[in-house]
């Protein structure tokens, strides 16, 4: 049942915020000659209908023939990843180029095309450093930085971005980058470039793609199974250890995996497609993360391990209204709402002899058929936050270069102080 989940949860840092989810279908026009888009044509595909502001409720791509009808009530598209074709080349007639700034080979596991974007947005993503003159931008991972091996000039046009997908607890910052950076790209909320590392919208999407559409069948295989709660770690941070066994002591029947527990792995081991199905069998997942209150940070052990894998995840550490932001109400267990261990673990004993109550934390997957019934703070008012990471960044440096293109000044932030851009919010909050 979840045989491409993995491929999703490593494309996770790609995705955006919650949106109403509608497909259609939407066929691709060829040219006569060779072109960039090619092979983005080839494909029909299912889409999210996007609105805009036509009055005939279509909105028409002039070149590529991509056509979505827009229903009643479907968002707008904001005028800033409204492209044509012509937009997605630059003044040069070349397509776009980001490069990520890191010591590998290969090609990137990320994508930025019409088919991933839902728009017309295009970006050739390398590692190539060999193109840095060519790039319209670069992202540079907070875990590899290292200022003498970084470029020392720039063309003016270059976005240069900071990209973190730890904690602050565990990605220190220096000042030796200020002034150098001109956005941020991470998974809180308040990134220039929002990259969290799952979204509703994925899973929701993922989930009608493979046909699992009906909450029966889960139950039943979870019937079947009879299993109660599952954790896989490897990283043995004390704290959250701790509250772990307490719950096992309380009585609470977990099995466990990783190299926290003598190695072992869950199926075929992480994003496997065999383990997501594993873990399916459960009725919990501990999503436990290795830091307390630091802003919306969450990870795939919330998103894929848990909602997508078909089981209620247990939250320790991250703010419960962080995970309200972006994620059903009723979708997970927080271990903040309760004052004991034993108290808790009494709780997910009643949701395991109820199935009425525990099938109440997953009546969000109805919004697969009646997308009407999303809640009204996660429903998409615009596409800011829906597109994924590397889509939104692609259409800032697209809408940068059509302003080149009109001869018009395209202003660019500079990040005077990146220490206090990533730490001054969490002080005195986010702890380990």
């Amino acid at each position: 049942m979840i045989r491409k989940t993995w491929r999703f949860a490593k494309k996770a840092l790609g995705l955006g915020l919650i949106s109403t989810v509608i497909f259609t279908c939407v066929q691709f026009s060829y040219h006569e000659k060779p072109d960039y888009f090619q092979e983005e044509r080839r494909l029909l595909v299912n889409v999210q209908k996007l609105g805009n502001a036509a009055e005939n409720g279509v909105f028409l791509s002039p070149r590529s023939k991509v056509t979505v009808r827009a229903e009643k009530n479907a968002p707008i598209i904001p005028e800033d990843i409204i492209f044509n074709e012509e937009d997605m080349l630059d003044e040069h007639g070349r397509r776009y180029t980001i490069i990520i700034w890191v010591n590998s080979a290969g090609k990137p596991g990320y994508a930025a095309n019409p088919l991933e974007c839902l728009a017309n947005i295009s970006c050739q993503i390398t590692y190539d450093k060999s193109l840095l003159n060519k790039a319209h931008a670069v992202v540079f991972k907070s875990d590899s930085l290292n200022r003498g091996n970084l470029p020392s000039e720039r063309q003016g046009y270059q976005q240069f971005a900071w990209w973190a997908s730890e904690s602050p607890i565990h990605s220190s910052v220096s000042g030796g980058f200020d002034n150098y950076f001109n956005l941020t790209f991470h998974y809180r909320t308040d990134a220039d470039v929002y990259a969290p590392y799952g979204s509703i919208n994925l899973i929701l999407r993922e989930l009608n793609a493979s046909g699992e559409t009906e909450l029966e069948p889960l139950l039943a295989k979870k019937r079947k199974a009879n299993k109660m709660a599952i954790w896989a770690v490897s990283n043995c941070y004390a704290k959250r250890m701790d509250y772990a066994k307490s719950l096992m002591a309380a009585g609470l029947e977990v099995d466990t995996f990783g190299r926290c527990f003598g190695g072992k792995e869950i199926g075929r081991g992480r994003y496997s497609s065999q383990m997501y199905e594993k873990i399916e069998n459960y009725k919990f997942y501990f999503s436990f993360e290795n830091s307390i209150d630091c802003k919306d940070y969450f990870t795939e052990k919330f998103w894929f391990n848990g909602l997508r894998s078909g089981t209620i995840p247990i939250v320790w550490g991250p703010k419960k209204s962080d995970l309200l932001k972006v994620a059903p109400s009723k979708s997970f267990i927080h271990t903040g709402d309760y004052k004991t261990p034993e108290e808790l673990v009494k709780y997910l004993q009643y949701l395991a002899s109820n199935e009425t109550a525990y099938a109440e934390y997953f009546h969000w997957r109805s919004w697969i058929k009646h997308p009407e019934r999303i809640e009204e703070h996660l429903t998409m008012t615009n596409r800011d936050h829906d597109l994924r990471s590397f889509c939104k960044l692609c259409s800032i440096v697209q809408a940068d270069g059509k302003r080149r293109k009109l001869g018009l000044e395209s202003p660019k932030k500079v990040i005077n102080s990146l220490k206090d851009a990533w730490l001054g919010e969490e002080k005195g909050q986010c702890h380990g």
